[in-house]
Order: C-alpha cells, then sequence, then structure tokens
C-alpha cells in the first residue's frame, strides 16, 4: 500500500465533487469500483490504477478555451488535433496538475492519464488497464461492449488492442478525426517499433 497515493486519491475524491458534472463524477466511480476487480485479475498495483482512475477525467468539464490556456502556460506538447479540439487537453492538464500539485513522477500514472482518450504506444499494465476502463466501465452501453469487456477479462494485450482497434472504428464509422497517437498505438500493436514508454 502507498500511503502517498492513498493521500492524493482521498484528495481527488473531494475535487471531483466540485470539478466534474455529475455525470462524470458518476463515470469515475464506477471505474473505481471496476478497477479494484480489474486489479486482481491482472495483478495490477490497485493504487497506482485508482489514483490515474481518479485524475484522469478530472478536467474534462473544463472549458476549452481554458484547458488550451492552462497547456499552453504550462509549456505542454500541443498536437493538431488538440488545437483544433482542445477538449482532447483533459487528460495531459491532468497529468500535469499531478505532477505541480502531488508531485506524481511515476510515469505510468503520468502516460495513463495523460493519454487514456487516445491510447499509447507501451508495455505498462497501468496504462492499458486505464484505456480499457474508461471504455467498457459497467455504465457504459453501446453495440459490442460485452465483447470488449469479455476480452479484456481475459487479458489485458487482447482487451487494450480491441479497445483501440475499436476507437478507431468509432471514429471512422462517425466521419470523425483518427488521434495520432492511436494510429500509433494501433501500428505499434501490429509490430511497427515506436518509442515505447
Amino acid at each position: 500500500m502507498n500511503t502517498t497515493y492513498r493521500r492524493v486519491i482521498e484528495l481527488l475524491r473531494t475535487y471531483r465533487k466540485f470539478m466534474v458534472s455529475r455525470q462524470r463524477a458518476a463515470h469515475i466511480q464506477r471505474m473505481e469500483e471496476d478497477a479494484k476487480n480489474f486489479s486482481k485479475i491482472h495483478s495490477l498495483n490497485v493504487d497506482k490504477l485508482l489514483l490515474s482512475v481518479c485524475a484522469h477525467d478530472l478536467f474534462r468539464d473544463v472549458d476549452p478555451r481554458i484547458l488550451l490556456k492552462i497547456a499552453t502556460l504550462w509549456n505542454l506538447f500541443i498536437t493538431k488535433e488538440e488545437e483544433h479540439f482542445p477538449i482532447l487537453l483533459h487528460g495531459k492538464v491532468a497529468a500535469e496538475f499531478l505532477k505541480r500539485r502531488f508531485e506524481i513522477k511515476d510515469m505510468e500514472i503520468l502516460e495513463a492519464v495523460a493519454y487514456h482518450t487516445s491510447g499509447i504506444p507501451t508495455n505498462s499494465k497501468i496504462v492499458k488497464a486505464l484505456v480499457i476502463l474508461d471504455t467498457i466501465e459497467h455504465g457504459r452501453e453501446f453495440p459490442g461492449v460485452n465483447e470488449l469487456r469479455k476480452i479484456a477479462k481475459k487479458s489485458l494485450e487482447k482487451g487494450y488492442e480491441a479497445i483501440v482497434k475499436n476507437k478507431i472504428k468509432y471514429a471512422l464509422d462517425n466521419d470523425l478525426i483518427i488521434l495520432s497517437e492511436s494510429v500509433k498505438t494501433w501500428n505499434y500493436l501490429k509490430g511497427v517499433e515506436d518509442e515505447v514508454s
């Protein structure tokens, strides 16, 4: 048990009460419940996963223009997609907030939070678990979600691949942009080496 992480988790739960909508808070709460189970199934560090879960959407309901201002002020790398759709910055801003406010230096946690929307080429179980849980938490209902849950329960690797594929397919089917990190992640999963965290 990491007492520092436990303290941060408690503080993030307090912040949640005034930083996110009721629906978003419920989503995070459901993810916390699922994370405890997921940690047991896949032998994950539950404190690291819970901290990532509690932080990932903390800035999701912040006005996109303010997110862009914060990201610029904090000198975060902003992609073309994030420039056009600043709401995509909520993960990176949350990760930087963890660094600045709580001195969290664990790259698994920081990358999980920063890239939970897109995925990232990685060997980190925490990154994979957060991306998966964000998509399949038990309140989510969409075609194919039960199949994704089954895959993720059996294998973290196959679950991650299925979720990234689902994200890309959803973007294509709905005529949306495909995040460059998702493309890099997919290509990495198919054997195209990239820088890996």
